[in-house]
């Protein structure tokens, strides 16, 4: 099970955000609030073009950033509730985890380790030191790469944004949205997430009958994107006709 770092594992909001707060004054632009908690998540050169840096200074400020989250951005974080227990969990059950990060690799492990939970975790891959490898997909390829490339039927993918989902479906792995993090159910499930959980401990369980309004572990379909439920009837769906295909079968346990 590969594990999205930001708004997944952990709440890094503060840290994240007073760093591109202090980078933009730094600098002299200014983003709203709410634009800014809409860049947790993407790699920095991409939020920084959103915010209207130009693409020649793009790694100059992306620099200036990762000096401010260093001094003071890096330790501002808390695990979400369930996650400490979840992931000691899916170790003593013999689970391999990983972790894949859109954050600079050393800053990520220095975070795993001051919130407790460095030791369960194979292999943590993150954006390089040298910016060369910052998109999800590369990272994911490195966790993946290091456990030699195992059967894809058999990862999970858990992360709160539509960078996460995508790349799971490229890798042909589950693509499973963590609901509690800073992506909505309908921009993971437009992303391709084939199921959503609303908290940690439903990944110990993926096969209870729990109820939700959202959808607990239910199945998206992989041709309309909607939740397979009672309602859901792709004999009367014209996405169906036009596309053709059914959702993928019931999720199985990772080995």
């Amino acid at each position: 099970m590969i594990f999205d770092l930001d708004g997944t594992l952990a709440d890094s909001s503060q840290g994240i955000v007073g760093s591109f707060r202090a980078t933009l004054d730094e600098i002299g632009l200014a983003a709203t609030p709410e634009v800014l908690a809409r860049l947790i998540g993407p790699p920095l050169g991409e939020s920084f073009r959103i915010l209207g840096v130009a693409e020649g200074d793009i790694d100059d400020v992306v620099a200036l950033y990762r000096e401010h989250y260093a001094r003071h951005g890096v330790f501002a974080a808390r695990l979400y509730d369930g996650v400490a227990e979840c992931v000691d969990e899916l170790a003593d059950r013999g689970v391999r985890l990983g972790v894949a990060t859109a954050k600079r690799v050393d800053f990520a492990e220095q975070m795993l380790a001051a919130l407790g939970v460095a030791r369960h975790f194979e292999h943590v891959a993150g954006a390089s030191l040298d910016l060369r490898v910052t998109a999800k997909y590369e990272i994911m390829s490195e966790v993946l790469a290091q456990w030699d490339h195992p059967d894809a039927d058999d990862v999970w993918m858990v992360g709160d944004r539509h960078y996460d989902m995508v790349a799971a479906r490229r890798h042909g792995v589950h693509a499973v949205g963590a609901l509690w993090g800073f992506g909505s159910a309908e921009e993971l499930t437009a992303a391709g997430a084939q199921w959503l959980v609303t908290r940690p401990s439903r990944l110990l369980d993926p096969e209870e009958e729990a109820g939700s309004p959202v959808c607990l572990l239910d199945e998206v379909c992989d041709v309309c994107g909607g939740v397979r439920d009672d309602t859901h009837d792709p004999t009367h769906d014209p996405v169906h006709d036009v596309v053709g295909g059914d959702a993928r079968g019931d999720i199985t346990t990772p080995r």
